[in-house]
């Protein structure tokens, strides 16, 4: 599918045939936007190919699918992909949408085969008023980009509800599943960080001016987009550090709670094993047992076993096992500090 739009001073030309190219292109008081969308036809490579007979690699790189940003300079154009998000994303789910685009000094090519918001809302921007197509190809082209850039805000303050709200969940209540969120939105992040840093690194060579068709007034738009992609590059950088971190204390949370469990199994342990012993020398089948033949045989019996679980307990708490001793110390030490020395009388 294909659409052309060209600007002539006031007038705006929609619904130009592909056959009409090469005579808007003569005009130097044109400027022409070529916008391909959806899976490649006959009609699109016939104007890539044939009209404006782009370089064949790019040409191959533009109808098939690229994962990193890049910028390469051909003889009188510039071909970039740039990457940007669908309206779906969030941060857990990250649908990025290539954007491949072919900068002429009067003519801007643009191909995404899935729907894109930034091309959508610069496309409805020039059938209004022309702008800013009218100035320039090069300022079209960063006015979508800018478009691209806004479009990633929303997900960064998704990811950072999504931190804020794992922390909470960590700390309070962790649970497995905790673990799997925090993985998938470090991995969100990670991709995120790393083609926001490619496509910064695209947007300052055209915010150098290394293209003679990129004046210093479009270098400087250029300049506030590389700003903002920086921003959201140390913005990803902070989120991935904090990610981390929640991991960590997500393994510190599991691990203490591990601790308590072993440790109330060993004081469990501590408690019933001598009156394992105890049950289990009295079970024996002997006839002659100190005892064995008493009315009160059974009660004292009890009653030693009560002794004895009763010193297993208290011994525990005096080694600090139980934990009980160690929190009224640590709060006495709070609400009583430990004095000072005493101050003597104004010098």
């Amino acid at each position: 599918m294909f659409t052309i739009v060209a600007v002539r001073r006031q007038e705006i030309l929609t619904n130009v045939a592909p056959d009409e190219l090469p005579a808007l292109l003569e005009d130097a008081a044109v400027h022409v936007w070529v916008d391909l969308s959806g899976p490649p036809d006959d009609t699109s490579r016939h104007i890539v190919e044939d009209i404006l007979r782009f370089h064949p690699l790019a040409v191959e790189d533009c109808f098939e699918e690229r994962g990193r940003p890049k910028i390469e300079a051909y003889e009188g154009y510039v071909y970039v992909i740039t990457h940007g998000l669908s309206r779906g994303s969030t941060a857990e789910e990250i649908d990025a949408v290539e954007l491949d685009v072919f900068l002429g000094r009067r003519y801007l090519v643009t191909y995404h085969s899935k729907e894109s918001r930034s091309v959508e809302a610069a496309w409805q921007a020039v059938l209004r008023s022309g702008e800013p197509l009218r100035r320039g190809t090069a300022t079209m082209l960063q006015a979508i980009l800018d478009r691209q850039v806004d479009g990633i805000e929303p997900v960064l303050d998704s990811i950072e509800a999504r931190i804020g709200e794992l922390e909470d969940c960590v700390l309070l209540r962790a649970h497995a599943q905790d673990l799997v969120r925090l993985m998938a939105l470090r991995r969100n992040t990670l991709t995120l960080r790393r083609w926001l840093g490619l496509q910064r690194d695209v947007v300052l060579r055209l915010a150098r001016s290394e293209f003679d068709f990129v004046s210093p007034q479009d270098a400087l738009l250029f300049r506030d987009t590389h700003d903002h992609l920086s921003r959201f590059t140390e913005l990803l950088e902070t989120y991935r550090e904090l990610v981390t971190s929640l991991q960590e204390a997500y393994l510190s949370v599991v691990n203490n709670r591990l601790g308590e469990t072993m440790k109330f199994l060993t004081v469990f342990t501590a408690v019933m094993m001598p009156l394992t012993v105890l049950t289990g020398f009295y079970g024996m089948n002997f006839e002659h047992m100190p005892g064995l033949h008493s009315p009160l045989g059974f009660p004292i019996f009890v009653g030693v076993m009560a002794v004895t679980a009763v010193g297993a307990l208290w011994f525990a708490w005096h080694k600090q096992w139980l934990g009980a001793r160690s929190r009224d110390e640590f709060s006495s030490q709070i609400s009583e500090p430990e004095p000072g020395p005493t101050p003597g009388p104004p010098g």
